[in-house]
């Protein structure tokens, strides 16, 4: 299975929840291969900081593919048109969205049926939740897509994730990352695997 995760805005945490989405399966014995074509790098460096600290945390022979782009076009485009399921954090606020529904909108529809989207820094304001009542209209308009439950505003617990780890966020004490961290997590991803699996099965 090939796990992409893209969206035409930067910054919403594609990377974050790569991490934790590969932390996760890992966690539940899972060999998966990180492949980062974002020029930042930044999963890459997760993954190379991971190695050099003992954790090494992608592999080969796997049977789960994690693909972090900094977008549709460029380097990740090959991998988003022969994507299992597509992925796409997006922060809920009014000045974000406009870019998340034209990407959507402007995908293929066999694309638009292997879409997750995930609300990234959630805090339940007015606002977000306008936004989320204007992704679901969207879904629904469509005929196609997911959008699940996604993940709080936790800097504490999410941001120090990018440092590397010595081990398993979900089987190791770390600092920050809390019962309610590691339940939310589990919830998510739960999630999109129920959703998305009959999508990629078809």
């Amino acid at each position: 299975m090939k796990i992409v995760l893209t969206g035409d805005k930067g910054g919403v945490g594609k990377t974050t929840v790569a991490i934790l989405l590969a932390e996760w399966l890992l966690a539940q014995g899972h060999k998966i291969r990180l492949i980062d074509t974002d020029p930042n790098r930044s999963l890459q460096t997760w993954v190379d900081k991971c190695q050099e600290l003992g954790y090494p945390v992608s592999s080969p022979h796997a049977d789960i593919t994690i693909v972090d782009t900094a977008g549709t076009s460029g380097a990740g485009a090959t991998h988003i048109s022969n994507a299992d399921l597509i992925l796409a954090p997006f922060k809920p606020h009014t000045g974000d969205l406009e870019v998340v529904i034209g990407w959507f909108v402007n995908l293929r529809e066999a694309r638009q049926e292997r879409v997750v989207f995930i609300p990234n820094e959630w805090a339940n304001t007015k606002e977000q939740r306008a936004c989320m009542k204007e992704i679901e209209a969207t879904i629904a308009e469509e005929g196609r897509g997911k959008l699940v439950s996604g993940l709080f505003y936790r800097p504490a617990a999410y941001g120090p994730l990018l440092d590397g780890r010595t081990g398993n966020v979900f089987q190791t004490t770390f600092e920050g990352f809390d019962q309610k961290a590691k339940l939310e997590v589990d919830a998510l991803f739960a999630a999109v695997m129920e959703s998305a699996l009959p999508m990629a099965a078809e």
